[in-house]
């Protein structure tokens, strides 16, 4: 009677199991299995103790471990599977998905819209390249479709003709996931330059906020709310006065979404009557810092005279911890005019001051580097090629050391809220060093207007889901940075191998921060191992 054992899985509710069955022919001729051994759950044991078990059957059954080893196993090729099963699943919770989808089938692409910003998004987070490196690092991503290279920039001209709808449905969608309604929005404006000098009405030489000089700029203004979700952006040409764009911005805020009361909230550079009145048109509240060597010099000699102050207790931005200020309120021209004095910020002051003092005693031996920067360094003109310091202004600078006066028209807020709420304008700023150094989102290498935004609205796009899966993180209460949510994508891999002609996907082993990232967004681990023709399964 010829006996045969081997080892069976059998699958049940509440998981797998292994036996040892050995397989007979009865006395009657029929085939039987019965069991020689229960080697219970898989689930029970690690992979290194079910390598084993492998190991010995194999050698019960005559084969050596060297003959086993030696069985041919190889890696075909590598991929990074975390960044689009991530971008994919971010994009789905601002119904993106749906979005892309839609004009896919109305335009009847040839190719797929939203795999293709797929993969733009996936390289803005992992290593922000040209468009033409996007094609070519395609392959290294698994779970994406091929896009040829000149789909890729036809991606960028939909997203232009669609920005405006990417930015409601943004805006709309961020209203529903956060369950918030907006009360506070902040504004500033940023420059984007472009490694070519060339002009063309929209691009413009400027100074930049980058310090770049010669390069062609355009003017970025950005609008976000507390929580640094984005509310709304506009581009404008490069030499653009920023204090003009924000009472465009505040208009068409307004026109589009039809907001009720909120409080605009922005620095001294907005701070002009023409923005004012269109705040106050758009029946809004403000909340602008005040440059104050610009008032009248009795409103000055108040504001200075440290004895009118009180001391508040407020949240300090970097700690959270609480921190006394000190504070004086005085009405002004139909506003309130809340100044603070700190003695850190004074020193700050002072230590500018004198840096730049430094530099116009260089200036006064060479001031053929000079330039037009003069009034900047106290240095008054003497004459032709001679100049000296400006020692009457560095005198009135001095007055203001340690002061600052933000304007208000709010008559509810108290000045503690009203303080905090102006400190977060450094929200904004984090926003834009994401949109530079984290995305790249410049320098620009589009040379067409309509690219050029469709390059703006992709980094849009980007810098909101990111924010997004940030905040998702922060509430679970694993916060993790932008450079840790890069590290932790970019160390989900997986290896597709070959072993005595089949071919399996062996994944990297999760990080705790990739098991973070993929719990807050209800996305479940893969198997370590998974055959080929299994895979769709999963991603």
């Amino acid at each position: 009677m010829n006996t045969m054992a081997f080892l069976r899985q059998d699958k049940k509710a509440n998981g797998t199991y292994l036996r040892i069955v050995q397989s007979y022919r009865s006395e009657d001729g029929k085939s039987r299995h019965r069991t020689l051994f229960n080697l219970g759950k898989v689930e029970d044991y690690s992979a290194d103790a079910l390598k084993k078990i492998g190991q010995t059957l194999y050698e019960l059954g005559g084969g050596s471990l060297e003959e086993l080893q030696s069985k041919q196993l190889h890696e075909i090729c590598r991929y990074y599977y975390g960044f689009p099963l991530v971008v994919k699943k971010l994009l789905h919770s601002y119904a993106f998905d749906t979005f892309f989808d839609r004009i896919t089938n109305h335009k009847d692409l040839e190719y797929n819209l939203m795999e293709s910003v797929t993969l733009l998004i996936c390289e803005r987070l992992h290593d922000p390249v040209s468009k033409l490196s996007n094609y070519i690092n395609q392959n290294d991503y698994f779970g994406i479709e091929h896009i040829e290279l000149h789909q890729i920039y036809r991606t960028l001209d939909h997203l232009h003709s669609n920005q405006e709808r990417i930015k409601q449905l943004i805006y709309h969608k961020g209203r529903n996931l956060f369950n918030q309604t907006l009360d506070l929005v902040f504004y500033d404006v940023t420059t984007f330059y472009f490694d070519s000098d060339k002009e063309d009405g929209f691009r413009e030489k400027g100074f930049g906020k980058d310090g770049k000089i010669g390069n062609t700029i355009v003017t970025f203004g950005l609008l976000i709310d507390q929580n640094k979700q984005p509310v709304g952006y506009e581009v404008y040409r490069g030499r653009q006065y920023e204090g003009h764009t924000f009472s465009d911005a505040v208009a068409r805020l307004k026109d589009k979404y039809q907001i009720g009361k909120i409080i605009c909230v922005a620095d001294t550079g907005m701070m002009n009557a023409d923005n004012l009145l269109e705040v106050q048109d758009a029946d809004y509240e403000y909340i602008f810092g005040e440059r104050l060597k610009n008032l009248s010099k009795k409103i000055q000699d108040e504001i200075l005279d440290i004895s009118k102050y009180e001391i508040l207790k407020v949240a300090d931005i970097t700690s959270n911890e609480e921190i006394e200020i000190k504070y004086y309120v005085s009405p002004y021209k139909g506003k309130k005019l809340i100044s603070t004095y700190s003695a850190k910020r004074a020193a700050k002051d002072k230590a500018e001051r004198e840096e730049k003092i430094r530099k116009a005693q260089i200036f006064i031996e060479n001031p053929q580097s000079l330039g037009k920067k003069a009034k900047t360094y106290y240095l008054k003109k003497e004459s032709k090629d001679i100049f000296s310091l400006d020692l009457e202004k560095i005198k009135r600078s001095e007055r203001f050391d340690g002061f600052t006066s933000i304007a208000t028209n709010n008559q509810e807020l108290s000045v503690k809220q009203i303080l905090e709420a102006y400190k977060q304008l450094y929200k904004i700023e984090q926003s834009f060093r994401s949109f530079k150094t984290f995305l790249e989102t410049r320098p620009m290498y589009h040379w067409t207007e309509n690219r050029i935004l469709g390059h703006l609205a992709l980094c849009y796009i980007s810098f909101t889901v990111l924010n997004y899966l940030q905040l998702q993180l922060k509430k679970q209460g694993t916060p993790q940075s932008e450079n840790e949510i890069r590290k932790n994508l970019t160390k989900m891999q997986m290896s597709l191998i070959s072993q005595n002609e089949q071919q399996y996907y062996l994944r990297s082993k999760i990080e705790t921060g990739a098991k973070e990232i993929m719990k807050v967004l209800s996305i479940r681990e893969l198997p370590d191992l998974i055959p080929q023709q299994s895979i769709n399964q999963y991603i």
